[in-house]
């Protein structure tokens, strides 16, 4: 008997549907961690030695792991392709007798399907013990800062908690408060005129063409000559071409944006439906930061669009330097493109037949797919992923921006319009550029002022972060990862730290304190700088760069030095 292990009961389903051969189990997620109740992390001649302990209701899991593992001439464990994935790995070796250890193979893949299955049981491995190393080492970091910290928050109240990345997160959103209470409102002025026979708005501008924001006494200055102006010369026409560049290929961070902004999902819903899209075999994998998508669906694609729209609208991604990528992962894509049809991308608000929505229908309609495989919310995710993906092989929107430059006396007016040339990737993916007609005017040509507008403007404060622009700058920072981004917000929620108000993340009084405790106590362990350098350090571990032990142990330390000069002040 051959045996192959799986996180999942779906993903678990959705293999036995092409492969046969296989006792095929599931281990429902990671079933070793460190003890709940105790601090479980012991150092050793200089190592750090750790107690694992089966979690609570894995018992039965563990024992059918080991009886079945007794019978199979071959393990196989297919668990998900990043640290968590080959941590789950090593936990099965962790329990088994070393004779069975010796039956174990590694096998990843970025899709649940059988081409991907195939592959992959051609090239099986070993147990990558650097992802392995960067698990433990971001688990023991974590143990560490909360277990030696988090005690010092109860006198705030019961089960409060501190965490490297979640009190780098809880600052950021607590900082990005201090600046809307400390933001003073200022107020200027735009000068507008509406002129005859010329259909912009043209608006008052410096002689390098920048648009003037006037303090209410510099409006007061020249507002009687402005009003005295009653026409003005065209005094020359600037034309430049631009493109517009299609969305890169998703990786997590995006796929979270712009589920947010597209489908107004929520993070933590976006990455409960992905996680289900990848175990029916419908996406690759959804924790990713890469951009990359492999050439054999590339060309898939090329043969799509090509087909559909013309030869003139393919072209290869845009590519982004990107960080080493040690776990080789795609960014998140649809795994197939067959049966999918072309038809009304472009002008019908009708779904299409399988899983697509033109970029009309995707921007103004709500409605569910019309399809039986999936439930609505699926579906628009999944929609989503296969918009992004096609448009990501378009080329560029081009435009023509024509800058229309008037003057009168000593003052200058700027018009400015936008032609479309080649619609390029917004066949597929709604744009929000408005393009008109270029006006037919010329250089040295007059025109006769209708109107004149002053507009106050006031100037706002930063807004509060959503879910999804937190997890935006989190990963412009280089704090977290994608398997950590959802969790780190749900522990600020669930510790009230902070609160979602008409959807945005708005600290709490108690949280608050958390902050000053910390910042006061600890800040060098919440400084941000130093919360992505660790994260660097992980990715380094991962990359056989960097020990692991001795990284955890002086971190380790660090921590004890800091809680000892605190109880000595």
């Amino acid at each position: 008997m051959k045996l192959l292990l799986v996180e999942s009961p779906t993903k678990a389903r959705t293999i036995r549907k092409f492969l046969k051969g296989y006792f095929i189990m599931a281990t429902y997620g990671h079933f070793l961690d460190l003890p709940q109740k105790e601090f479980g992390l012991y150092l050793k001649n200089n190592q750090i030695e750790a107690k694992y302990l089966p979690l609570k209701g894995k018992k039965k899991v563990i024992e059918k792991i080991k009886e079945l593992a007794e019978k199979s001439e071959e393990i196989l464990i297919a668990s998900d392709p990043d640290r968590e994935g080959e941590m789950i790995a090593f936990e099965v070796k962790m329990i088994l007798p070393q004779k069975d250890q010796k039956k174990i193979k590694r096998i990843s893949v970025q899709e649940i399907t059988q081409k991907a299955f195939l592959s992959a049981l051609k090239n099986t491995s070993e147990i990558n013990q650097a992802l392995v190393k960067a698990q433990k080492g971001r688990r023991y970091l974590d143990r560490i800062f909360g277990y030696k910290i988090s005690p010092l928050l109860w006198s705030f109240g019961k089960a409060l908690s501190a965490g490297r990345v979640q009190s780098a997160a809880l600052r950021i959103i607590i900082e990005r408060e201090k600046e809307i209470e400390n933001f003073k409102k200022e107020e200027f002025f735009e000068v507008y005129l509406i002129l005859e026979n010329f259909p912009l708005k043209v608006i008052l501008v410096n002689k390098d063409l920048k648009i003037l924001k006037l303090k209410k006494e510099e409006l007061e200055k020249i507002k009687k000559e402005i009003l005295k102006i009653e026409k003005v010369k065209l005094e020359k026409i600037i034309d430049e071409k631009k493109k517009i560049y299609p969305p890169l290929p998703l990786d997590t961070e995006n796929l979270q944006r712009l589920a947010y902004q597209f489908l107004k999902f929520p993070p933590k819903k976006t990455m409960f439906l992905a996680q289900k899209l990848f175990e029916m075999g419908l996406i690759t994998y959804h924790r990713t930061q890469s951009h990359f998508i492999n050439k054999d669906f590339s060309f898939k694609l090329k043969k799509f669009i090509e087909k559909n729209y013309g030869k003139e609208y393919f072209s290869l991604p845009r590519s982004k330097k990107e960080k080493f990528s040690f776990e080789a992962h795609e960014a998140i894509r649809p795994t197939r493109l067959e049966n999918y049809v072309a038809n009304s991308y472009e002008h019908s608000h009708e779904p299409m037949q399988t899983y697509f929505l033109d970029a009309n229908s995707y921007e103004h309609s709500r409605e569910p797919m019309r399809t039986s495989k999936l439930s609505s919310d699926f579906s628009k995710l999944y929609n989503l992923i296969l918009m992004v993906t096609v448009a990501s092989h378009f080329k560029p929107l081009e435009y023509l921006e024509s800058k229309f430059v008037f003057k009168s006396g000593n003052f200058y007016f700027l018009g400015l319009n936008k032609e479309l040339i080649f619609d390029g990737f917004s066949k597929v993916f709604p744009v929000k550029e408005k393009f008109n007609p270029k006006p037919k005017v010329k250089e040295s040509q007059e025109f006769l002022v209708l109107d004149k507008e002053f507009k106050k403007i006031e100037t706002k404060p930063p807004p509060r972060f959503t879910e999804a622009s937190l997890i935006k700058k989190l990963k412009e920072l280089g704090i977290g990862r994608p398997s950590t981004y959802v969790q780190t917000i749900e522990t600020l929620k669930k510790r009230k730290y902070v609160i979602l108000e008409k959807k945005y993340l708005k600290p709490t009084e108690l949280g608050k304190k958390i902050y000053d405790y910390l910042i006061k106590n600890f800040p060098d362990l919440i400084d941000l700088k130093f919360t992505a350098l660790m994260e660097e350090n992980l990715d380094k571990i991962a990359q056989n760069l960097l020990d692991y032990q001795k990284f955890v142990i002086e971190f380790w330390r660090e921590v004890e030095s800091r809680l000892s000069s605190n109880l000595a002040e």
